[in-house]
């Protein structure tokens, strides 16, 4: 009887032994491959950096957003 539950456990344990590598690469399975690399702009008004996808192009210039980029309209628009 205990001869049997000796065996049960020794194959519970190479079992474990066995699946461990399997379980591990899931847990630490990361996406490594690299995304589409983007150019950082700058907002010509306030000078964030920001990515080019998310800017505003008003004038020739970039901006980090629509306010930005209607004061510095205004401030062009005053000085001439």
């Amino acid at each position: 009887m205990i001869f049997k539950w000796i065996i049960l456990i020794a194959l519970g344990f190479l079992v474990f032994w066995l699946l461990k590598p399997f379980r591990g690469k899931q847990k630490h399975s990361v996406d490594t491959t690299p995304g589409a690399i983007e150019d950082m702009v700058r907002c010509t008004y306030c000078g964030v950096h920001l990515p080019e996808s998310e800017g505003i192009i008003g004038d020739g210039q970039h901006f980090c957003c629509v306010e930005h980029r209607q004061l510095y309209l205004q401030s062009r628009s005053c000085h001439k």
